[in-house]
């Protein structure tokens, strides 16, 4: 198949159907991290290219539940209205995908202002039911494709991968007052030490990659 993989720099999820013999592009306004077809630029300038699957990964910073608050124009005023007009401006990205004429879609956000106001997704996953000990609360809108068999679908699952189901681990982050706060987020964190930035914290769980890979090609 012929696919584009939407707003991914890293590679990784293009790279995965590569591996499975597919004609995989990547596309972003940044450079590839890892070496292999990529268009660096506007994804409209390349989605008309009969593709047959589009795997996307739209910006979030305005549409994910954890900046919803600061759309509250009565308590932000100014910078309130600017954060809804840019959060427009993600709605409309996200829907012009959405609505492209390529076969099969995905597209990933986290659940936020689309899931709740626009359009529900079709499957929400998290790391750990791939295989990773993180979680990370992630939707899925699906079209013309199966929602991912993962771990929490417990007999087909094991069936398929004779592995039994693992379970996020829980790590330990001491604040600077001294107190202990247990999380399950992991994948805020590089090694033990420093937090991720926000470019690492977007890419893609290998796992996931691999699963869609597997399953949708």
């Amino acid at each position: 198949m012929k696919i584009l993989i939407g707003c991914e720099y890293s590679g990784i999820v293009r790279d995965a159907f590569i591996k499975k013999g597919h004609d995989a592009i990547s596309c972003d306004i940044l450079e590839t991290e890892q070496s292999g077809p990529h268009y660096k630029g506007d994804i409209f300038d390349i989605i008309n290219n009969n593709f047959d699957m589009l795997i996307a990964f739209p910006p979030c910073t305005y549409l994910s539940s954890a900046g919803l608050h600061l759309c509250q124009i009565d308590k932000y005023g100014s910078k309130a209205i600017e954060r809804i007009k840019k959060r427009h401006l993600a709605t409309e990205f996200f829907l012009n995908l959405w609505d492209c004429k390529i076969p099969k879609i995905c597209l990933e956000n986290p659940v936020g202002f689309i899931s709740h106001s626009v359009l529900k997704q079709t499957q929400i996953i998290h790391p750990y039911y791939f295989g990773e000990r993180q979680m990370k609360r992630t939707a899925l809108w699906l079209k013309n494709l199966p929602p991912l068999i993962h771990s929490h679908q417990d007999n087909l699952f094991e069936q398929k991968t004779h592995t039994k189901k693992p379970d996020p681990e829980r790590i330990e982050i001491r604040k600077e007052t001294g107190k202990i706060k247990n999380r399950y987020f992991t994948d805020c964190f590089v090694g033990n030490s420093r937090l991720k930035t926000q470019h690492e914290k977007s890419k893609t769980f290998q796992s996931i990659a691999n699963a869609m890979a597997e399953q949708w090609g």
